[in-house]
């Protein structure tokens, strides 16, 4: 028996170029749909007539709007995934971290749930979203959770005691400040104002004045 992951998988893997731009076409518009709409309330008709596609060339490639959510979801884990990958080589490499390092990452996560991106804003509420979908959010925090709390492991001027329930704490609060942000406030509020004062908050949580012994 096929597992859900198959299932919800792409019916077929384009290997044309004009397949390939017609799939992205009906990914980019159902982001947009989604994030305005409601996942709940989208249709796969709504989706495949925004596109400028027949819903048969729909079906053709996805099984039905769940499929193409799950698409966007991977594009957004491997997006996330990479970005996490190259900040912990930079990072140990450049062989130190300290409160710079700060308001870089919170202006990389403000970009990516931006209203300018709206694949990627689509996954900042787990609202209306399909459990296997909010499964996969929830074991995406703690890849970015438990990649952070190595290297707050790693060095010495970390003031975190405990750092795998401290890094929780910081991905929670971020990840509802910036919600808010987003939802709420992004027309009152500048995002380097925004930025500054989170950096702030999260430096003085996260960084002894001088290394621990």
């Amino acid at each position: 028996m096929p597992g859900k992951d198959n299932v919800l998988s792409p019916r077929k893997v384009p290997s044309q170029e004009r397949s390939r731009k017609t799939m992205a076409a009906i990914c980019k518009v159902a982001a947009n749909v989604f994030s305005n709409v409601g996942y709940a309330e989208t249709t796969t008709e709504e989706i495949a007539a925004k596109a400028g596609v027949s819903i048969g060339t729909l079906y053709h490639y996805f099984s039905g709007k769940e499929a193409i959510l799950y698409a966007l979801w991977e594009q957004h884990e491997i997006e996330i995934k990479s970005l996490v990958q190259q900040i912990d080589q930079d990072i140990r490499r450049q062989g130190f971290v300290n409160r710079a390092i700060v308001p870089i990452l919170l202006h990389l996560v403000l970009e990516l749930v931006s209203q300018e991106r709206e694949r990627n804003r689509l996954f900042v509420s787990q609202i209306g979203l399909p459990e296997t979908i909010i499964q996969k959010r929830r074991n995406l925090g703690l890849y970015i959770e438990s990649a952070m709390e190595s290297i707050f492991r790693d060095f010495a001027n970390i003031r975190i005691r405990n750092s795998r329930v401290g890094l929780h704490i910081i991905w929670a609060t971020v990840q509802a400040v910036i919600h808010d942000y987003i939802l709420s406030v992004s027309d009152q509020i500048k995002p380097e104002e925004l930025i500054d004062e989170l950096s702030d908050m999260m430096s003085r949580y996260v960084f002894a004045d001088e290394p621990v012994e």
